[in-house]
């Protein structure tokens, strides 16, 4: 079965897959064409929407460059886990494979449907920045064609109504920041994959998505292991 037709699966199954992460909440394997939200097994169609092309997936993973049109948006259970994960504080693990050196929006949430229109947002760029629109401003070096693993913990409470927010790469050391708000962006309406919504401008250029992991908010020195 070609990985590009999994939305005709049948129902999902129930309960937790021997595939997904240990300790995840939310798991999709474009590579595999394993898919997990919601607590169950799902059919990708029901997790992406938008712009989202289902020709763009092959055992490579997920193609997003500025000419091949596709450009995913968190629907269904899966906007559920993030937009809880948000509240809540979670880490975020993309296993990428790149043509070239990482550019282009990996993540964008957002108050409204697109870059151009959000008056709050947060934003993960696969050059190595972690930012939104008030006092967050993470950059780290990231470099190289071949595969990259990036992990980005959100909000994840340190107590005294202070948040700490991380980047890590490729097994290095995190980097932090700690912001005394939980995130402006509230309602989210919007979270995207591989672009802003508006064009090709802040695309991924020529990466293949291999797999997103969705986990509960971990501490800053276990990021180095998940992303080795």
């Amino acid at each position: 079965m070609m990985l590009g037709t999994l939305a005709q699966r049948g129902a999902p199954a129930q309960g937790t897959p021997a595939w997904v992460p240990d300790g995840a909440n939310g798991f999709l394997g474009f590579a595999t064409g394993q898919y997990f939200a919601g607590g169950a097994e799902r059919a990708i169609a029901t997790l992406l929407g938008g712009g989202f092309d289902p020709a763009a997936i092959s055992a490579s993973g997920m193609r997003i460059t500025p000419s091949n049109g596709n450009r995913p948006k968190a629907i269904g259970a899966l906007l559920s886990d993030l937009t809880a994960g948000l509240a809540a504080g979670c880490t975020i693990l993309f296993d990428l494979s790149s043509a070239i050196s990482p550019s282009g929006f990996l993540m964008f949430i957002g108050d409204d449907i697109n870059f151009d229109l959000s008056g709050e947002a947060i934003i993960a760029n696969a050059n190595g920045a972690l930012f939104d629109y008030w006092d967050l401003d993470i950059s780290d070096a990231i470099s190289g064609s071949g595969l990259h693993k990036i992990a980005v913990t959100l909000a994840r409470s340190v107590g005294g109504g202070n948040y700490e927010y991380a980047w890590c790469d490729d097994g290095g050391a995190a980097v932090t920041q700690t912001v005394n708000y939980l995130t402006h962006v509230s309602p989210v309406d919007t979270i995207l994959f591989g672009h802003d919504g508006v064009g090709s401008g802040n695309s991924l250029n020529d990466i293949y998505i291999r797999s997103i992991t969705l986990y509960p908010a971990k501490l800053p020195a276990a990021l180095t292991a998940l992303t080795a």
